[in-house]
């Protein structure tokens, strides 16, 4: 059993962990933006990949309306994926404070769920912004542009999830499921998920429809996932990243050796279940509503871009210099980027067919209709 559930740990780690390092590279162009569009940015790239993780938290908790015979079980393992959707594949370039797109005719940037290259976005002088002149002519041409930057791409409108799921048929309550991934460490990843679900026969009271050749039932969940991960020295983000050849800065004693990421998603969903056996074949169609939150913050000390370093000399604002270039502020933030959109709330309609292909073996294939549309399958040993 440990060692069925570390490989389906391993292998949702394997899926998501090549598109989280990609994300964390580019993620780190974000922190030129300097502190008052840092947030808006981040925001707006990151939450549509949250919140459709969180919506495939609660979905592949059934399979049929059927349950358990008191002490019959099954163990499943499944996976799916979850797609963002249109409207979230991008978000608005609008109200940001010091920030300008290159192009002003652009006003949207992709998100991590979208598609395409992002977006150059100029970091402005604030003297530029409030009056329409630059603080020194001699920079960028008079632009106004302290450092330009491009916003992450769009890496995939699809988010893998994954479970391991036992379920026991008790009397009276019926079904009991749950979930449990012990505490995994690899790949700098740590991660814990655990849940845990209840159906029941609702039909079984109903005069007359008690007698009806289907099978019925109510079923509530709650599933519970956390991740962290801490950079590597590779990807940690420094001054020297941030500032390049064109700037200079003053050296800081900040460490940054204690960057990471954190993610907490939860999915409460309560179904309505109707299936009809026929042979070795089981179709089934839910009914519900998922209640989803999630949260990700930015974990650590960062650097992030400040303005330009200037002096009065002769009445007139020139740049201070260092190693012959400007000099500019560097504005380390412990724990930055704080990511907590409002919980949604998802109507929703799954579609699925379970198929016994041996005694004891079970395949099924699912398509829950909602906001975040979720493909999912998975198989299993089931004696009932």
């Amino acid at each position: 059993m440990k060692k069925i559930i570390h490989f389906a740990v391993i292998a949702l780690i394997t899926c998501s962990s090549a598109s989280t390092l990609k994300a964390q590279e580019d993620i780190s162009s974000i922190f030129k933006s300097g502190i008052a569009d840092l947030n808006t940015i981040a925001n707006g790239y990151l939450t549509p990949a949250g919140n459709s993780f969180a919506a495939g938290l609660g979905t592949n908790w059934y399979n049929t309306a059927a349950v358990h015979k008191p002490f019959g079980f099954d163990l499943t393992i499944g996976g799916g994926l979850v797609e963002v959707p249109v409207a979230e594949q991008m978000f608005s370039l609008t109200g940001l404070t010091n920030l300008k797109p290159t192009d002003p005719s652009i006003s949207q940037a992709p998100t991590f769920g979208g598609t395409g290259p992002g977006v150059e976005l100029n970091l402005m002088q604030p003297h530029y912004l409030s009056d329409g002149t630059t603080v020194n002519p001699y920079w960028n041409n008079g632009t106004g542009v302290i450092t330009s930057f491009t916003t992450p791409a769009g890496l995939s409108r699809y988010m893998p999830t994954a479970s391991v799921q036992f379920t026991i048929g008790l009397p009276f309550i019926n079904d009991v499921s749950v979930r449990f991934m012990p505490t995994v460490n690899a790949s700098g990843f740590n991660v814990s998920m655990w849940g845990i679900g209840i159906k029941h026969n609702f039909k079984q009271w109903i005069p007359v429809v008690k007698d009806l050749p289907f099978d019925a039932a109510i079923q509530l969940a709650y599933t519970k996932f956390d991740l962290s991960y801490a950079f590597p020295s590779s990807a940690q983000i420094t001054p020297d990243v941030l500032v390049g050849d064109n700037f200079s800065y003053d050296p800081t004693t900040t460490d940054y050796k204690t960057q990471g990421m954190k993610i907490s998603a939860n999915a409460i969903t309560a179904n309505i279940i109707v299936s009809k056996k026929l042979l070795f074949v089981t179709p089934y169609v839910g009914f519900g509503i998922t209640k989803t939150s999630f949260d990700l913050a930015m974990t650590g000390n960062y650097p992030v871009l400040g303005n330009l370093v200037t002096q009065e000399i002769a009445g007139q604002t020139l740049p201070v210099m260092k190693d012959g270039k400007p000099k500019i502020e560097i504005d380390n933030q412990t724990n930055p980027i704080q990511i907590a959109p409002p919980s949604e709330m998802m109507p929703n309609l799954t579609v699925g067919l379970r198929l016994k292909v041996l005694f004891l073996l079970t395949f099924h294939a699912q398509y829950t209709m909602q906001k975040y549309p979720t493909a999912s399958a998975g198989f299993g040993i089931s004696f009932r």
